[in-house]
């Protein structure tokens, strides 16, 4: 029989992936030579929404993880692997 996702390994990558995205999104600013305000000219995202993306008050939808990702010039698969690292 085959198994089963584990609902709770889901849930627990997922909960890594939101305590980490503060810290990576300011980590990838900064390599970028962007600020909030930068990454909202070329992010199409409202600077108060990003900062409170870093501050961990904010839970981007998937399509604002895309236009953040851009904004830094990154794809979506080379921000999402810096999350994962």
């Amino acid at each position: 029989m085959p198994s089963t996702p584990d609902n709770h390994d889901a849930h627990d990558y997922a909960e890594r992936i939101r305590e980490r995205l503060p810290r990576k999104l300011q980590e990838l600013l900064e390599a970028a030579g962007l600020s909030k305000y930068g990454l909202a000219g070329t992010s199409g995202i409202s600077r108060e929404y990003i900062g409170r993306v870093e501050r961990g008050d904010a839970n981007p939808a998937f399509v604002v993880v895309a236009q953040i990702s851009h904004g830094i010039g990154m794809t979506l698969k080379q921000f999402i692997d810096r999350l994962e690292e």
